[in-house]
Formats: C-alpha cells, structure tokens, sequence
C-alpha cells in the first residue's frame, strides 16, 4: 500500500444537490501522491447519505464515509 499523504475532509449535512460535484472535483485532482476521502454527514434528512454510499462503494480505497 501507497503511503497516505493527505486526506481531504468534507463535512456535510442536507447537501443532497452539491455532493456528487464536491466529491467529484476532489477525486478528479492529478497528484503525485496516495489521498483519501473523508466524508462526514451529520444526519442528513435528504439523500445526501445514499449518495455518499455510492461513492464510496464505486471507490472504496479513496472515499471513507462517516455517518452520524
């Protein structure tokens, strides 16, 4: 395994319409290095937390969600 180097943190809460693009725009950064993906929802009540598991299941080694 590649030695992390960063991991990205990205909160959300109710962001349903903005979190496929914010997570896209991170995973389409060109690096050198190993990241991660940190994706905290705190208790979202819209789909923003079906929309993170898909992320995360389609990118298992980057994007590491966190549910409240």
């Amino acid at each position: 395994m590649k030695e992390l180097m960063v991991s990205i943190c990205c909160i959300t809460y109710n962001h349903e319409e903005y979190i496929a693009a914010a997570l896209d725009s991170f995973l389409m950064q060109k690096t050198n290095f190993h990241f991660e993906i940190l994706v905290h929802d705190d208790a979202s009540t819209d789909k923003t937390e079906d929309i993170i598991k898909a992320y995360g299941e389609k990118y298992p080694h980057i994007i590491k969600p966190i549910y409240q």
